[in-house]
């Protein structure tokens, strides 16, 4: 089999548009282990190759010679490509020098193309393919990409940037992400080069259009959070160009409003992802279009200051929720003792649903309370449980051990209450 049949999967599974996703109905980025799996395997036997061919030149005394043929020249830049790939792909470069990363993955991805054309002939009609598949998602890209003037505010007690961007306001579903490019000055002399993924916060079609909420997690987010802040007044907007390219992800073939209940379990930012899906489906809720009956989102945060900037959107969810035939509740926990202002009382008071509590919830507890909601919703309608419960939707995203511990608890729940409830889908963003 021809040595190179292996090198289109890794260029597909690198995109942000390929067909596997597409037709999996699942995200790139649910995608990227095999994209990282396939890139090893080439690794590895790409340099026991290489090493096979030195041990035998020099057994020979012929290294000189071998080494320099045209053929081999191109193999050994080909090598020095794919090992400069593993090595800038290493976490430490990831989240240390993104730009370097980023640099050299697309320099030696395209170097790699040609070096393999004289390296090897029967290769030509898989990098023809490459080549196919790179033009295909830039096409695509560029397609995907909008321009815009967006708001920009700081949201101090989070730690994030806020941005609204009214001029968009469809073409996406709850959960899905776009990746944003800042046109700015303020964010240096390459800041508009990179180019980095966020959850949308809001809903298609609503009142804010296009909004995200970009937390401080390196160099360029911080700069964005300072940009912010350059406002002469607390009341004057600071403006920015953007470039949106999206959207991307999402659910996939998931439909929360098919099932009967929905927990949300997000830490910190990741709040992002729990306002879309449940403004969703209080949307679809008072269009008679879902089928959800409870909601629960529960948000882990740091201080309890962290919910002032967000106060007003989650009373006003639960508000507009009491209109619809869906009960939403929402608990939020804080894990350290307050250093902010602490939320007014009164405003939580003024709604039972919302409370909020410090230490760490207690998930296995809440799955079994919901699950005994929507089983008793189901017998006092007098219907089997088995035909009115749909199911159980639980939604996860913010630290890796959140995530792992929701698994876990999800994990404990009986077989039998999993029946009854007509099953458990838990979907990590």
């Amino acid at each position: 089999m021809d040595r190179c049949f292996t090198t289109p999967f890794v260029y597909a599974l690198g995109t942000k548009n390929n067909i596997m996703g597409f037709l999996l109905g699942i995200g790139y980025e649910k995608l990227n282990f095999l994209h990282r799996f396939i890139g090893r395997v080439v690794l590895v036997t790409v340099n026991i190759h290489a090493m096979g061919y030195f041990y035998k030149w020099l057994l020979a005394k012929s290294f000189r010679e071998s080494i320099a043929s045209t053929e081999n020249i191109a193999g050994l830049l080909s090598l020095i490509c794919i090992d400069s790939l593993f090595f800038f792909s290493t976490a430490f470069w990831r989240k240390k020098f993104y730009n370097v990363f980023i640099a050299t993955h697309v320099s030696s991805l395209t170097v790699l193309l040609f070096t393999l054309s004289f390296h090897l002939d029967k290769a030509r009609g898989w990098i023809f393919a490459c080549v196919v598949i790179y033009l295909f998602d830039l096409t695509l890209r560029i397609i995907k990409t909008r321009y815009a003037i967006a708001t920009i505010r700081p949201l101090d007690e989070l730690g994030l940037t806020r941005v609204e961007i009214l001029k968009i306001n469809s073409g996406w579903r709850a959960g899905q992400h776009v990746r944003l490019r800042i046109i700015s000055s303020g964010m240096g002399l390459t800041g508009w080069i990179e180019i980095h993924p966020f959850t949308i916060s809001s809903i298609a079609d609503g009142p804010e259009g296009l909004v995200l909420h970009c937390k401080k997690a390196g160099e360029w987010t911080n700069k964005l959070f300072g940009l912010s802040k350059t406002s002469g007044s607390y009341e004057e907007d600071v403006k920015v160009t953007v470039l949106v390219e999206g959207p991307y992800g999402g659910l996939g073939n998931r439909i929360i409003a098919s099932f009967s209940a929905a927990v949300f379990v997000v830490g910190g930012s990741g709040i992002t992802f729990a306002l879309s899906a449940i403004y969703d489906l209080v949307k679809k809720s008072s269009k008679k279009q879902s089928q959800v009956k409870f909601a629960e989102l529960i948000w882990v945060v740091q201080d309890a200051s962290s919910v002032v900037p967000l106060l007003a959107q989650l009373t006003g969810m639960i508000q507009d929720s009491v209109l619809t035939s869906m009960l939403l509740r929402i608990s939020v926990y804080y894990t350290r003792a307050s250093t902010g202002k602490f939320p007014n009382e009164e405003s939580f008071l003024r709604f039972p649903s919302l409370t909020l509590s410090p230490g760490r919830p207690r998930m296995h507890s809440i799955f079994e309370q919901i699950i005994d909601r929507t089983i008793e919703e189901a017998t006092t309608k007098k219907v089997s449980e088995l035909e009115d419960t749909s199911g159980l939707f639980v939604g996860v995203c913010g630290p890796v051990s959140l995530a792992d511990g929701v698994f876990s608890d999800v994990g404990r729940l009986d077989s039998r209450r999993r029946v009854e409830v007509g099953g458990i889908e838990v979907h990590e963003e």
